[in-house]
């Protein structure tokens, strides 16, 4: 019998209209790599696949993709377990994630919240400064064109709704908990770790640049 998206999908047993769902709701995930459960525009999405996990674990594992859940935060993630479909990093936000991971958990370990941590871009800035080392900011442009990238992957959310100002120091964001799922550290050991690690690559580049 030949392999169509229908004789796969009927195997699944569901009505016929959640059949129809399943394709969109997989490109959702591959595409965006994160799935919320507390964004109006997800939830309906999020809640399907929770309903029905097993299937888009076994269709996420075909594609060679790891279907993850934070069940305290209500995210899915889709991590690839291949190298083509990994989104590659720039140095500045790779070292802006570890700074969100690492003000996230001091946030969350000081305060003990219950819901998602909140710091402000200046908090950003200053910690960016502390794990880079450098006395040096990056510029306005630089920060903003981070910042707008990590918003659309749903790292970080200006607080109630408004519009991302990186100009203004004490304007305020939410850390999701995506954050963690990202870059999943669970010591100080293993955070000090990354940030040795980035700020090699950092030292790396600004020599290269002095000698050229």
């Amino acid at each position: 019998m030949p392999f169509t998206t229908d004789t796969i999908l009927q195997a699944t047993d569901l009505p016929e209209k959640a059949r129809q769902e399943i394709p969109r709701i997989m490109n959702r995930l591959l595409g965006r790599t994160f799935l919320y459960q507390d964004k109006p525009d997800e939830k309906d999405d999020y809640y399907f696949v929770h309903r029905h996990r097993h299937i888009f674990e076994a269709l996420c594992a075909v594609a060679g993709y790891t279907l993850l859940h934070d069940d305290y935060h209500r995210v899915f993630q889709t991590v690839s377990k291949f190298s083509y479909s990994r989104r590659r990093f720039k140095l500045d936000e790779s070292l802006m994630i570890v700074v969100l991971r690492k003000l996230y958990a001091e946030q969350t370990e000081h305060l003990s919240l219950a819901d998602d941590p909140v710091v402000t871009i200046g908090d950003l800035r200053e910690e960016y400064r502390t794990i880079t080392g450098k006395e040096r900011d990056m510029g306005i442009g630089q920060y903003e064109a981070i910042l707008r990238s990590l918003r659309r992957l749903g790292l970080i959310e200006p607080l109630n709704g408004r519009s991302l100002n990186v100009r203004d120091s004490e304007a305020r964001l939410r850390l999701r908990g995506s954050v963690k799922m990202i870059l999943p550290v669970q010591t100080a050991e293993e955070m000090e770790a990354w940030r040795r690690k980035y700020r090699a690559a950092d030292t790396a580049t600004d020599e290269s640049e002095a000698a050229a």
